[in-house]
């Protein structure tokens, strides 16, 4: 149920490995961020006690997802390809990216869990930013993925699937999420590095003042938006405990 369409998207980036490149696993998690930390398994009972709102399937049309080199900003022409409908992707070669994919959400996957969801390979080195950019798909883009083609027919980025006070509603939006991450990690062969992109739920539902937002209200749209918008993150978490690494851990072994 969970990953049909995303595994078809994934594939073809995992095969294209070679000795010259090191596998970076990616994770997809839904919970609180770290920041805010919610105890394993209790996501969905923390929204329903505070907004009598419970989340029954999250899903995201990640176009792109690319991971840049430090200090890197050369352009040999060998990375990537055209992208004439992405009129925000860079030709830089020192930049490895992948998309666009599905993430796809339910059931126990809500639980706040780290969930790995597949691979991309790039070439050894420092890395010092994540950008990725979730935003509707065309059906063209969206290739033999079904999954990942029924958003973009709705023309959505986003849906989420839930209930409110025991009724149910599918909330779907187009909104465009684009983020440039700061980050620092090396990938070195022999390693498994992993990043993980986190969806933080529990503030989706209310404003600024706490009160509860009623997804079935179009007044409520745009707030519900924002605080999508906001939700989003991505770092580099190769223990995939859900927290970003520190790499100041690692000098201190020294």
């Amino acid at each position: 149920m969970r990953f049909i369409g995303l595994f078809t998207s994934l594939m073809l980036f995992s095969a294209c490995g070679s000795e010259e490149t090191v596998k970076v696993g990616l994770s997809a998690r839904v919970g609180a961020s770290s920041g805010a930390q919610a105890v394993r398994g209790k996501v969905a009972q923390q929204l329903e006690a505070s907004t009598g709102i419970t989340i029954d399937r999250v899903r995201l049309s990640v176009r792109e997802l690319e991971l840049e080199h430090e200090g890197d900003d050369s352009d040999d022409g060998q990375q990537g390809g055209p992208d004439e409908d992405r009129p925000d992707s860079r030709d830089d070669d020192s930049e490895q990216e992948i998309g666009p994919f599905l993430i796809d959400l339910s059931e126990e996957d809500l639980n706040g869990r780290v969930i790995r969801v597949g691979n991309l390979h790039v070439e050894p080195g420092i890395f010092d930013e994540i950008e990725f950019d979730i935003g509707k798909v065309s059906t063209t883009e969206a290739g033999e993925d079904a999954a990942l083609k029924e958003l973009a027919q709705l023309g959505a980025s986003v849906i989420i699937d839930g209930s409110i006070d025991g009724e149910p509603f599918s909330f779907v939006s187009s909104i465009r999420v684009e983020q440039e991450r700061e980050a620092h990690f090396e990938v070195k062969q022999g390693e498994e590095p992993n990043i993980t992109i986190n969806i933080d739920p529990t503030g989706w539902f209310v404003d600024a003042e706490g009160q509860r937002l009623d997804p079935r209200n179009e007044s409520a749209r745009s707030t519900i938006e924002d605080n999508l918008r906001r939700s989003i993150d991505a770092f580099d978490d190769d223990d995939m405990d859900s927290n970003e690494d520190d790499d100041s851990d690692d000098n201190q072994d020294d």
